[in-house]
């Protein structure tokens, strides 16, 4: 039995200004991709957009679909010229950020910016 069915992952997308905040929490996985993802892509379009802050700290479970989301996010501020800050990690996002090398991959993306 999957241990992660009573828990719901999200992905809140909240606009302040040129801050893009973006917090996910639970398991980010297909189902969030799918059904929270799209705001996130439609609001980091915005011209006001500068910056883009995210908060992974509630993350439970994260898959490659979940971290899909993130490899996008950091290519696609990056090619709109947005800083991304990943302002606070849970240890799972941490472990798998650094396991992959996706967070050596981020870092490069906004030392090039």
């Amino acid at each position: 039995m999957d241990g992660r069915r009573g828990s719901q992952g999200r992905l809140d997308v909240h606009a302040e200004g040129p801050v893009l905040r973006v917090v996910l929490v639970g398991a980010v996985d297909l189902v969030v991709r799918e059904r929270d993802a799209p705001a996130l892509w439609r609001a980091l379009e915005a011209p006001a957009v500068r910056d883009v802050e995210v908060d992974a700290s509630g993350v439970t479970f994260l898959d490659s679909m979940g971290l899909s989301v993130l490899v996008r996010l950091a290519r696609d501020a990056a090619e709109r010229g947005v800083a991304l800050r990943m302002a606070a990690v849970s240890p799972r996002v941490a472990d798998l950020l650094e396991q992959t090398g996706v967070g050596d991959w981020m870092a490069t993306l906004a030392d090039a910016r």
